[in-house]
Order: structure tokens, then sequence, then C-alpha cells
């Protein structure tokens, strides 16, 4: 067993990550070891960075002009399992919560979304931010920690 996959297990075993994080870094060490050299750079040092360089929290603060507060931290691995849950919903209801979501002004087509898209979508957030600035004086902050 490499020392990396060794420090992965221990991780888990002392807590320190969760069987999805410990799967995703081990999934990457062997897509590492697997790849060709011209594939691209390949992930060194401390596996615990991949899991770092991860957000594990959507935030969304709102803050009003009249002191109304709002700030909710959303864990991503809920999102992830909530998408996640999405197959087991009949195909009827699965059309009505398409149409629903568009007439919403949401555009998700829960049909075409598959497991590799939420990874994609967690990642992408770790690079946005969402400042709003209301015409009553409201704030909305929305960003991935």
């Amino acid at each position: 067993m490499s020392e990396d996959r060794a420090r992965i297990l221990n991780m888990l075993a002392e807590g320190k990550i969760n069987a999805e994080e410990a799967e995703r870094l081990l999934d990457a060490m062997d897509s590492r070891s697997a790849a060709a050299p011209a594939a691209g750079p390949a992930i060194k040092g401390d596996p615990t960075q991949l899991i770092n360089a991860l957000p594990k929290f959507l935030h969304v603060l709102v803050d009003g002009d009249e002191g109304e507060k709002v700030n909710v931290k959303i864990p991503l691995a809920l999102v992830r399992s909530g998408l996640k849950l999405t197959s087991l919903i009949p195909p009827q209801a699965m059309e009505q919560l398409n149409t629903q979501m568009a007439e919403s002004g949401m555009s998700i087509d829960f049909n075409n979304f598959k497991p590799e898209d939420i990874d994609e979508l967690i990642e992408a957030l770790r690079e946005m931010e969402i400042n709003v600035d209301g015409s009553k004086g409201e704030k909305v902050r929305v960003y991935a920690e």
C-alpha cells in the first residue's frame, strides 16, 4: 500500500474526512497513476490539499436595510445527496418538477442530471461569488467555502 493511500485511510479512521471524501481522494490517486504523463500535471503533495480545495458549504447572506438579516450555511454534501435522490423520483413527478423549476426561472433538467454533473457543479462553486446591492439598501452575498 502506498504512503498516500495509507495516509488517506488514516484520516478517514480518525474522522478528519468522511467516506465520500476518502473515496474522492483515492479515485484521484488512481486516476493519477493510470493517466499517461501527457494527460496533464499530476496531483502532488499532501492528499488533504485536494479535499481542502473543494468547497464544503454554500453561504447565503442577506443584510436588509431595516435590520433584517439572513445567514444560511448549506452543506454541499447535502446538496450532493439531494441531487442523487432525484434518481428515485418517478418519471411523471420528474416532468412536473422540471416544469415547475422552469416556471420559476430555473432551467435545470433533472432527467439528464448525472452524478458527474454534481461534482462539476461543486467544483465550479469554488470560484463563484455573487454580490447584489438592492435598490432599497439590501445586500445579498452568495459564495462557497
